[in-house]
């Protein structure tokens, strides 16, 4: 098997803004697993604010350099490449090595317009429009119970969920959340909380606590659980080191009774593939953080991926299911350091 790294840059359309992070360009490592005729792809992508690792540290465990920070997203794309190729060898959809079956992912767009109350409204009403069943708002101290109001009044059938990305200090969620309506609150208080307090914000609202950031594997999903810290979890294969780990996560979370939301890093198509595969698995109860290639991206890097009636459709083809336009990759902007250059690993 033959891997190549490239490293890219994409521009976001519009931006990204949440509380403690703002992402204009996405700078992303791009996988790819060969042998024979065959490919597997799979994607890293940064996120500052959100995750301490970077392109510069991924591709340093990617190229085998020595790293003492640990890199579960780097991990995650290699491997989805590993596993994409093996799906495309074996001419089975990707989804079917997890445990999954070709079909519709109900999606959700995030609105990501911290700070901007009526960028979030219109921003709202533009994903409504399009077809989106579930709208996700980033929130924090300040820009939280205004925008959601003005969303809900505007668009009181709309599965609405809030994420605070863990900015709130425990005491200080405000009370008139719990008159919205939500699907659920995700990461209200940061990952470094005691269960507890969780477990404590759990009984004082009504509305269902989510988790993100603050499970990191077994161990935390477990004690989570076992504390009654939340009913519901977003997981994302990029923070459980691939694809095989976090199905293990989800089993493990169905069988303690959470409901479970797949959640994406801003993928392109090859990542947002992965994801989609992944959400197909049964215990993907709620709508998952998922959108089309036009949500983000003027040019996918693989066939666009299409809202149809609310969803995503994860194809019956072998692998990822889309193919990627090697093209279009070589075009785009790579990024430079001295430590690290496109190629073979």
């Amino acid at each position: 098997m033959h891997l190549e790294f490239h490293t890219i840059e994409m521009p976001l359309q519009g931006g990204y803004e949440a509380a403690g992070h703002t992402v204009a360009i996405r700078r992303a490592i791009i996988v790819k697993a060969a042998e024979g005729e065959l490919a597997g792809w799979g994607e890293f992508v940064e996120i500052p604010g959100y995750s301490r690792e970077t392109v510069e540290t991924a591709f340093a465990w990617m190229s085998g350099s020595p790293v003492t920070n640990v890199n579960p997203g780097a991990i995650a794309a290699v491997s989805t490449a590993q596993l994409d190729l093996q799906a495309k060898q074996q001419g089975v959809p990707l989804t079917t090595l997890l445990g999954g079956t070709p079909g519709p992912v109900t999606a959700g767009a995030v609105v990501g317009r911290f700070g901007d109350p009526d960028g979030a409204l219109d921003e709202a009403g533009a994903r409504v429009a399009e077809g989106y069943r579930k709208i996700k708002v980033k929130i924090g101290p300040g820009f939280d119970v205004e925008p959601l109001t003005a969303i809900r009044t505007e668009f009181p059938d709309v599965l609405l969920a809030a994420d605070a990305n863990g900015s709130y200090a425990p005491g200080e969620i405000p009370d008139g959340l719990d008159q919205l309506k939500l699907l659920y609150l995700e990461q209200p208080y940061s990952p470094h909380t005691p269960w507890p307090e969780f477990a404590h914000l759990r009984k004082r609202l009504d509305t269902p606590i989510g988790l993100d950031e603050s499970i990191t594997g077994l161990t935390t999903l477990r004690s989570a659980t076992a504390a009654g810290a939340c009913d519901v979890v977003t997981l994302k294969p990029a923070n459980f080191a691939g694809l095989r780990n976090a199905v293990e996560m989800h089993d493990v979370a169905v069988a303690g009774g959470l409901q479970l939301v797949a959640g994406g890093m801003l993928e392109s198509g090859i990542g947002r593939g992965a994801a989609a595969a992944f959400a197909r698995l049964p215990g993907f109860t709620l709508p998952a953080d998922l959108s089309a290639s036009n949500r983000y991206w003027d040019r996918d890097l693989t066939d666009p991926w299409v809202l149809e009636n609310g969803s995503l459709v994860v194809p019956n083809r072998p692998g990822i299911g889309v193919e990627v336009n090697e093209a279009l990759l070589k075009e785009l902007p790579t990024i430079s350091h001295p430590d690290l250059s496109n190629g073979a690993g």
